[in-house]
């Protein structure tokens, strides 16, 4: 486990993770496509989607049965799917510093790839639908782990040189 702050180790030990029930496609679009129709983000009819567009492409992640019915209004594209969307459920802020970085580390000890999303107050994953159980183990007994462990007091020594340096 990597090492925490204690701030961080209670935000873990909050977390519940939450696995949206719908596969998902991530498509990449070429950056002059056609504008994509408001109505494929209607909030009654999409759960989850990000549309992200850099210089050079649009990075698309919206669930399977939409991509099946919409991929027909671009020319070219390159999609990747199926794909799970893990939610972190705690609410998270700016300051939350090390939080995606101790889950992505216990992850990549693990050998599991996956791509982090982040929104102003959560952060999820988009796993491979054939990875998903693994991934939902490994991050379970993470935060299972922060839950059973006290968290890490500073050493003496430690605490002596910060009150130095005031």
């Amino acid at each position: 486990m990597p090492a925490l702050s204690a701030s961080i180790k209670k935000l873990l030990a909050r977390t519940k993770l939450v696995v949206l029930p719908e596969d998902f496609f991530v498509v990449q679009l070429p950056v002059d496509v056609k504008p994509i129709p408001g109505e494929w983000y209607r909030p009654a009819t999409t759960r989850f989607a990000v549309f992200i567009r850099e210089s050079n492409q649009i990075t698309l992640i919206v669930n399977r049965r939409k991509w099946l019915r919409m991929q027909n209004i671009f020319e070219k594209y390159d999609a990747h799917g199926p794909m799970k969307v893990v939610a972190f459920d705690v609410k998270l802020s700016m300051v939350a510093r090390g939080y995606m970085a101790a889950i992505g580390t216990v992850l990549a000890e693990a050998k599991l790839s996956v791509m982090p999303v982040s929104t102003f107050q959560r952060d999820h994953i988009i796993v491979p639908k054939a990875n998903l159980p693994r991934t939902v183990r490994v991050v379970r007994q993470f935060l299972e782990s922060c839950r059973n462990s006290p968290p890490r007091e500073k050493p003496a020594a430690d605490v002596r040189q910060q009150a130095d340096r005031r």
